[in-house]
């Protein structure tokens, strides 16, 4: 028998896609007692306008208005503030989502961006279908936003403890809460070799510390203002530039590296990110939750140099009072000292490795499905926090 697990993202941003992509990836692993069909939608395919223009709007906000992005994150973090939005947009969804539900007969739905977490609910009254449990997968750290915090989703899984405190006291059962890590691809913990065995691999220096520099997937932002302030101050690292899908720029670097004081390698798109991460010694990187959580995976310390407004603060907040990293953010040269600072320093290199091994759990994705396919299964939360619930005695509205 095959059951069937319905994600919710918006493509605002990459990583809500990548998210329910690791924890598929996760799914196809499980073949018993049964095995998993998966589909994972953006919703605003099925929103009227104007949300349906999420995804548009979310970049072009970022690239040309950050301060506005984060003004509006700020203004509609509380809860009475949220609501009167959830009121505003609901009949922009309501019927498509409740269609979605029927069409697809999901036997779980799973929430992985913020805003989804209240419509999925209504939907699924509207489709008569509250047999069908609604799980919430949180992917920001910190001081979440209020969306996510949803009382009424039968489980919610979070990424880290701040996470969890901050969930309990916006009135989240702590039977319905799982501390479970942030959902990575699989591959990030399968990773096997020594760090000398990996960089001869990839094609890396032995007798330096390694530098990776990376900005998500698109390559954009302040990557190179950063990648140049690197290369040229004679550092004792080698410096790896991830550029993603961004040629333009891999062009650029690739022309800058040959004549630069400090070594440097410079990639496109590549899927050796994991091993790249083992192999390397720290990491530079905007506060992405979702690359913050492959570092620590690794166990690699981090240098965060940008963030998004309002979205990502927490995720700065989360790398500075848990001693995983550095925060750089105000310009180039202070990415350049920090750096500096933390390549000859091996002490201190030691300690945020140690930070990182128990800040938040290991192997997520496959722990969120396990949690997912279980209650998918038998109807149950798992015995995991000691209370077990049957989820239809536990669904509100």
């Amino acid at each position: 028998m095959t059951k069937r697990a319905l994600f919710l993202i918006s493509d605002t941003g990459g990583g809500h896609r990548s998210a329910a992509d690791a924890i598929t990836a996760a799914l196809d692993e499980i073949k018993e007692p049964n095995a998993f069909d998966h589909r994972v939608e953006d919703v605003a395919a099925h929103c009227s306008f104007p949300l349906t223009q999420l995804g548009l709007g979310y970049s072009m906000a970022l690239r040309y208005a950050p301060p506005v992005y984060g003004a509006l994150y700020y203004a509609t973090n509380g809860r009475r503030r949220y609501k009167a939005l959830v009121r505003f947009c609901e009949p922009l969804y309501r019927e498509r989502l409740r269609d979605l539900f029927i069409r697809y007969k999901p036997d779980v739905i799973v929430a992985v961006h913020p805003l989804l977490n209240h419509a999925a609910l209504r939907a699924r009254a509207d489709a008569r279908m509250l047999h069908v449990p609604i799980v919430t997968v949180i992917t920001d750290l910190g001081k979440v936003h209020e969306s996510w915090l949803t009382p009424d989703a039968d489980a919610v899984v979070v990424p880290a403890h701040e996470v969890y405190e901050r969930a309990l006291s916006r009135g989240v059962h702590p039977s319905r809460l799982r501390l479970l890590g942030h959902p990575i691809h699989p591959k990030f913990d399968d990773v096997v070799g020594t760090k000398a065995e990996l960089r001869d691999q990839l094609g890396l220096p032995q007798n330096k510390a390694i530098t990776l520099l990376m900005a998500g997937g698109e390559g954009g932002g302040k990557l190179l203002p950063t990648a140049i302030a690197l290369s040229r101050a004679h550092l004792p690292t080698h410096l790896v530039v991830i550029c993603g899908r961004n040629e333009t720029l891999q062009a650029k670097l690739a022309e800058l590296a040959a004549d630069r004081p400090s070594p440097m390698t410079v990639l496109g798109f590549t899927d050796k990110i994991p091993e790249l991460m083992r192999a390397a010694d720290l990491l530079v990187t905007k506060a992405g939750p979702g690359t913050l959580a492959e570092a620590n995976a690794a166990q690699l310390p981090v240098v965060v140099y940008d963030y998004v407004p309002g979205q990502e603060r927490g995720n700065v907040d989360f790398v500075r009072d848990n001693g995983i990293g550095d925060i750089a953010i105000d310009s180039t040269a202070q990415v350049v000292r920090a750096v500096e600072r933390l390549v000859k320093n091996a002490e201190r290199l030691k300690a945020m490795r140690v930070a990182q091994e128990i800040v938040a759990p290991k192997r997520s994705s496959r722990r969120i499905a396990r949690l997912i396919a279980q209650i998918a299964n038998t109807g149950t939360i798992p015995d995991e926090n000691v209370f077990v619930a049957p989820l239809r005695t536990v669904v509100s509205l």
